[in-house]
């Protein structure tokens, strides 16, 4: 390698090899000189992107939570719009389902420019599909529009969790980088509980296009947080990036796609069947059935920082197999119970296994990444999205035809089944991050 010319580069070069030539488990550096003192000296060196981190955190936490909370405003809204009242349930289904597929096709193409350009282009270019489904939704139609306006919502979703959650692992040391990681998804998970009851509420007392006024100012909101703090923001450049297949080769990642899609899947599972059960055996109402589901949101945001900052002190095998095996206690439970009291029980130890499962395995892959040749943060994310999509894809597809078949209790005892057998092979395989340091994780040059 040639430094000829380059003094920093040089100084660079000579500090990497001073730390590989001091012996192992000294305390003291070789030479005596202060400046070789100072070098060897692991926290000598002021981390260069700690200016950042405040900034970053704060940007990606606003971003998603937005993102969920604009996404859970339109969940009891537009279906009231005079356009799908025409189009009848195929096409709500339709536009429903329209933000997964846009999310799926567009996430491998943010994993690219992220790791091409870093977080800051596909953080801006979110922030204008955003506008765009915000600005269409108001409009209330027709049809078409709408459509539109929910791949826009999509595909912004897919660029602002891809450059977000690669943005964190970037500027975050390994030691920490699971207590923000959870953070980031509490945000996620206070903009799924507010932005459905917000909405009704909205609509119900100022008419159908005024959630979507609230959206737009919201997103204004969004959009001087992005633009004031994204330019100041370290992105990494890579003009040959590797996508989420190039992740998926690495040791140890087909285990935590294996979490990510449990997680997704557990919650998932329940939405299609339960409130049926409730309905029938307790005469709970959609406010208490609401109300229950909430409760999972609310004890996974909670836990999801405190879990995050056991990461660096508890092997994250054991995390993830305690989350694994909440989830198959309480999805069982919640097939099982009888009264109000005893599914907020399940459904709260649902929330906890979510936070035990999803903390550790959101470090993890971005991990993944950065074993990868050439090293893609953003092909971790991208692949993270994909499996929780998957996850949310085999959750209804399992529970559905289960409770047809058998009844609920049998459907999601046999689920509860393969969470543990599928899910428990997957904590036991999954890489540890125990004794990894910041050298074996991506950060931005």
């Amino acid at each position: 390698m040639n430094t000829d010319g380059d003094p920093a580069r040089t100084e660079e070069v000579s500090v990497s090899l001073h730390h590989a030539e001091q012996p192992p488990g000294t305390t003291e550096p070789p030479a005596t000189t202060p400046d070789s003192a100072t070098d060897s000296a692991p926290d000598a060196a002021p981390d260069p992107h700690a200016r950042y981190r405040g900034a970053a955190i704060a940007v990606v936490c606003v971003a998603l939570f937005v993102d969920m909370l604009v996404y859970g405003l339109a969940i009891p809204v537009l279906p009231l719009l005079p356009a799908l009242e025409d189009a009848g349930s195929t096409g709500t289904g339709i536009l429903f389902a329209s933000y997964a597929a846009s999310l799926l096709l567009i996430t491998p193409f943010a994993g690219r420019l992220v790791d091409r350009h870093g977080p800051r282009t596909p953080l801006l270019l979110g922030l204008i599909g955003f506008g765009a489904a915000t600005l269409l939704f108001a409009v209330g139609g027709p049809y078409p529009l709408l459509l539109v306006g929910r791949l826009f919502q999509g595909a912004a979703a897919g660029l602002s969790w891809v450059a977000g959650l690669s943005l964190i692992a970037m500027v975050t040391p390994l030691a920490d980088r699971a207590r923000w990681m959870g953070l980031a998804m509490s945000m996620v998970a206070l903009g799924v509980l507010a932005g459905p009851p917000l909405g009704g509420f909205i609509a119900t007392h100022w008419g159908t296009h005024a959630p979507f006024v609230v959206a737009a100012v919201v997103a204004l909101l969004d959009a001087v947080a992005r633009l004031m703090l994204v330019p100041r923001l370290p992105h990494q450049q890579n003009d040959d990036p590797a996508g989420p297949t190039t992740v998926l080769r690495v040791p140890g990642t087909l285990a935590v796609v294996g979490l990510i899609i449990v997680q997704a899947g557990l919650i998932a599972a329940l939405e299609p069947v339960l409130p049926f059960h409730l309905a029938d055996t307790i005469a709970a109402d959609s406010t208490r059935i609401g109300l229950l589901f909430a409760l999972t949101v609310v004890v996974g945001a909670t836990l999801n920082p405190i879990v995050g900052g056991l990461v660096a002190t508890v092997d994250n095998r054991l995390l993830t197999g305690i989350g694994v095996l909440f989830g198959a206690v309480s999805i069982w439970w919640a097939g099982a119970a009888d009264s109000t009291w005893s599914v907020a029980l399940a459904m709260a130890l649902l929330g906890a296994a979510t936070a035990f499962i999803a903390a550790p395995a959101t470090t993890l892959i971005g991990v993944q990444g950065g074993k990868a040749s050439p090293p893609a943060l953003g092909g971790a994310y991208a692949l993270f999205n994909i499996a929780y999509a998957i996850g949310l894809l085999i959750g209804p597809l399992l529970s559905g035809p289960l409770t047809d078949a058998l009844d609920l209790s049998g459907a999601l005892t046999a689920i509860a089944v393969l969470t543990v057998v599928g899910g428990g092979a997957a904590a036991l395989c999954a890489p540890s991050i125990a004794g990894l340091t910041d050298d074996a994780s991506p950060r931005p040059s």
